[in-house]
């Protein structure tokens, strides 16, 4: 197999990972998951490994077993709602202070990007920064001319200038029609603080004009910015994620106790009320249906710690495990 090959299978691999982790429809790949359950458990009763039958214990583990899991549940479904909603709420002096503290992110903002306005919709807001600084960048690219013909520093901010606005290009893209996943996908990694570490490194003792010092120390803000502006909409985004958990267990939990606590009826002390052939059916299709919540569940944190992991970082300071996925 040749490198190309091998390429095209990392390429293949990152995006099944990129789409089970964070792209994939979560009721799509639960039900996938239920849809696999739901064989591994028919195939393991026609080979014998599980009994349906009357004189076997399915109806005591439905009846007792799966009914209090499904409960439970349903309790650490409220708790994190719970955990949700605490953070909404807070009495007239925080809230006070976190609308003061958004205004003068937004005013910040415009002030270092020269604009007099800029969105109140939190993902097009992200993508007015990465604008801010591809202007930014363009006003850098003309550095070489404005320093000393051959100054080191003004080579290596015109290159820096380019490179910065290749990454501001990609945050420009983001806007409020995306999926939020695909926001925090655009904006991960930690370019911004290498980026902020290239930009001193390159200005530090250099002799530069009034214009291009204000449009460094412009970049320099914006940022910094773009780092809080990110996990600010990482924030809200996963907090929408995990009450769109809260509200689909609910859902889920439903039928699947329902399920619960029909499986041990179907059964008579002298049989069962179905058919011989429809018995090995039903309950598997039970499991699966009961496990249904639990996979739910599994498949959406997936996605919220996938997240969590790899955009841990808000300061200038590149995480342990930087973004694995480049767009």
């Amino acid at each position: 197999m040749g490198e190309g090959d091998d390429a095209a299978g990392d390429a293949g691999g990152n995006g099944l990972r990129h789409w089970l982790f964070l792209d994939g429809n979560r009721w799509l790949i639960a039900a996938v998951v239920c849809a696999v359950v739901f064989a591994v458990v028919r195939v393991a009763v026609a080979a014998g490994v599980l009994a349906v039958g009357p004189s076997g214990n399915v109806p005591t583990v439905f009846g007792s077993g799966v009914t209090a899991g499904v409960f439970t549940l349903v309790t650490l479904t409220l708790t994190v709602n719970q955990l949700v909603s605490s953070q909404a709420f807070g009495k007239p002096p925080s809230l006070r202070e976190r609308y003061e503290k958004g205004v003068d992110l937004r005013e910040a903002v415009a002030e270092a990007g020269d604009r007099t306005t800029v969105p109140v919709d939190a993902a097009e807001f992200v993508g007015a920064i990465g604008e801010a600084i591809d202007d930014r960048a363009d006003s850098l690219r003309a550095s070489r001319r404005a320093t000393a013909a051959g100054a080191d520093a003004g080579d290596d901010l015109a290159a820096l200038a380019g490179d910065l606005s290749g990454y501001a290009e990609s945050i420009e893209r983001v806007s409020g029609e995306m999926e939020p996943v695909r926001v925090i996908s655009l904006t991960a990694g930690s370019d911004y603080a290498r980026f902020h570490r290239r930009l001193r490194a390159v200005t530090a003792g250099a002799d530069l004009p009034d214009p291009v010092a204000d449009d460094v120390d412009a970049v320099d803000r914006l940022l910094g910015h773009l780092s809080v502006a990110r996990q600010y909409y990482k924030t809200l985004a996963l907090h929408q994620e995990l009450t769109k958990l809260s509200r689909e267990i609910i859902y889920v939990s439903l039928p699947a106790l329902l399920v619960a606590l029909a499986v041990p009826l179907l059964y008579r002390s002298n049989g069962a009320t179905l058919p011989g052939w429809a018995l090995p059916w039903a309950i598997s299709a039970a499991v699966a249906v009961v496990f249904a919540p639990l996979v739910l569940l599994v498949v959406r944190l997936l996605r919220v710690s996938t997240v969590m992991r790899y955009t841990v970082s808000a300061g200038p300071f590149a995480p342990p495990e930087d973004w694995p996925w480049n767009e």
